[in-house]
């Protein structure tokens, strides 16, 4: 069942208001679209009337008997942000998702590289005398060098690289823009790449990829899947026994930041994360280390 005109247009509205004026990412507000096309598409009343509490409360409870957790805690936050949305441009008369909670959901510890895997990875590189050996090199250190997003080294410019400050320019969640110290071995490599390999990737493009840093072999704006690809066969020529990601470089980042004694508010603002909470899942990463050394060498251990 589709939902009627009249809510299709607040939904349309409050899209709108994501992307435009809060800057949600755009996957973000596609995921949206999709749980609150599913609320109001099942549960349409009369054409401008909206699912009350009860309705919802029954929608997200059928959606766990079908879905992940973590996709209805999902759902929940779109219902709660478009109703909240429609209160408080006077398009509803109350918000009456105040109070609403999606499943508890199992907190994950990161799955982080140790040291020494780290390095294994980055040793067994690519050529670094062939162009996009050079190139997915850069990639790989400034990945573990920054913690980056995968979304993140796609969206660099030339502007990003400050290497004058030892910096990195990145943009978030939200299009947040915050500085990130970069290690020697990373900016040399990056430094490498503008000079030697960009000009070359860029003179193959039959578009102008602007100043966008990382180039594919055809010259135009490297993709966040390319990215995926190159750190797994990373991965697999190191002879890792566990499956890699862009992500678990910035894990291995973060966690060996607090492992060295980094404070937490550093960590957060060099991950950019919004919140200190999301951080803080890395002190419990340290206290599994500690828990091991003292039950490894201590008597009563």
């Amino acid at each position: 069942m589709a939902a009627s005109a009249s809510n299709r247009q607040l939904l349309a509205d409050f899209l709108v208001y994501l992307g435009a004026e809060l800057q949600v990412s755009g996957h973000t507000v596609a995921a949206y679209r999709r749980d609150l096309g599913r609320l109001l598409g099942e549960h349409a009343g009369g054409d401008g009337v909206l699912p009350d509490r009860e309705t919802i409360d029954r929608h997200l409870a059928g959606l766990l008997a079908t879905h992940a957790p973590a996709s209805v805690a999902r759902a929940a936050a779109a219902i709660r942000g478009f109703y909240r949305f429609l209160h408080a441009e006077g398009l509803a008369a109350e918000d009456v998702t105040e109070g609403l909670l999606g499943p508890r959901l199992e907190q994950r510890l990161p799955k982080a590289l140790s040291r020494r895997a780290v390095g294994k990875l980055l040793d067994h590189t690519p050529d670094p005398d062939d162009l996009l050996g050079i190139r997915d090199l850069a990639i790989l250190h400034v990945l573990y060098a920054t913690g980056c997003r995968a979304s993140e080294v796609t969206s660099l410019r030339l502007t990003s690289v400050l290497a004058e400050h030892r910096l990195l320019r990145a943009y978030g969640k939200g299009n947040k823009e915050r500085l990130v110290p970069i290690a020697d071995t990373a900016l040399d490599l990056l430094e490498r790449y503008r000079a030697e390999v960009r000009p070359t990737l860029r003179a193959r493009a039959r578009r102008d990829p602007g100043d966008v840093l990382f180039l594919s072999r055809t010259g135009r704006p490297l993709e966040r899947v390319r990215i995926y690809q190159l750190v797994r066969a990373a991965c697999e020529r190191a002879g890792l026994p566990v499956a890699c990601s862009p992500h678990s470089l910035r894990h291995s980042f973060a966690t060996h930041l607090v492992a060295g004694g980094a404070d937490l508010r550093s960590v957060q603002e060099m991950l950019g994360h919004a919140s200190l909470q999301t951080t803080q899942v890395y002190t419990a990463v340290d206290h599994e280390r500690l828990r091991a050394v003292h039950q490894q060498l201590h008597p009563r251990g």
